[in-house]
């Protein structure tokens, strides 16, 4: 199969300078032998105040029968561009000010590679998983005073999936932690699924949101899905979080059974 997916979010919405984040990626599984692999691309952008993140990263993965599930492995090669939107900063003016900041006026962007790497246990019941995102921890020099440094990131997924006696439903549970080895956040999620073509649950973000989703299964391979975030500390004045989802996946037939041979050529 090759699965096309696209999701925007806009965070904190109604607040000036609130992230928005797209992404659009793509991947594909393939044997090579009797060995299974997956390749992939995605486009990242992402611009919070004066901060805008611009990512091309390609992913391969190796999976390989274990128990009564499978292990994946793979890596990721992450080339990202951090820069400053200059327009976006505000001067004061007065007679205690200067009409200039040098430090505004060099700033730029730069580029850098990372790299990441994870591993993904799943069966029928339950999965969970394991990574370690920018593991060369670059740092970008936007003037020759203004620095930006990306962290290392280690995340923990899990889920479980819970039948009932009516096939139609399911119950799919799920949870994230992720830290930057300062601080951390999570989030834990349930999802009721009928027919595998229409759910809807709640979630909680530890660091303070009930989180409200749905989704369905419009065509073959379709699915469209949204998220609501209504914040629950502070932040609550903004008009919460929200993010659409999109993702379509279909086969290619690379088969010879249709080609047709003339008779003249036998």
């Amino acid at each position: 199969m090759i699965n096309v997916f696209g999701t925007f979010r806009s965070q904190y919405a109604g607040y000036e300078g609130a992230p928005l984040t797209y992404i659009v990626s793509a991947d594909i599984g393939f044997n090579i032998g009797k060995t299974k692999h997956g390749a992939g691309i995605s486009f990242y952008d992402n611009t919070a105040g004066l901060f805008r993140f611009q990512d091309v990263n390609v992913q391969y993965a190796y999976r390989f029968p274990i128990l009564d599930g499978y292990l994946s492995g793979g890596v990721i090669v992450d080339f990202t561009t951090v820069s400053i939107d200059k327009d976006k900063i505000h001067q004061a003016e007065s007679e205690y000010h200067d009409a200039g900041d040098p430090a505004i006026d060099k700033a730029g962007n730069d580029f850098k590679m990372d790299l990441g790497v994870g591993f993904l246990f799943k069966n029928k019941k339950w999965f969970a998983g394991i990574s370690l995102l920018n593991v060369l921890s670059p740092e970008y020099e936007l003037s020759d005073k203004t620095f930006f440094n990306k962290t290392m990131n280690l995340k923990f997924i899990g889920g479980y999936n819970i039948s009932f006696n009516n096939p139609l439903y399911k119950l799919k549970t799920s949870a994230m932690v992720n830290t930057d080895f300062v601080s951390w956040s999570g989030i834990i999620n349930a999802n009721l699924e009928y027919k595998d073509s229409y759910w809807g649950g709640i979630g909680y973000r530890i660091d303070g949101a009930v989180v409200f989703m749905a989704g369905i299964r419009v065509l073959n391979g379709l699915v469209i899905g949204y998220s609501f975030d209504l914040p629950t500390s502070k932040l609550i004045q903004s008009a919460g979080s929200h993010e659409i989802v999109l993702s379509y996946s279909f086969n290619i037939d690379f088969s010879k059974k249709n080609r047709y041979k003339s008779i003249r050529y036998l």
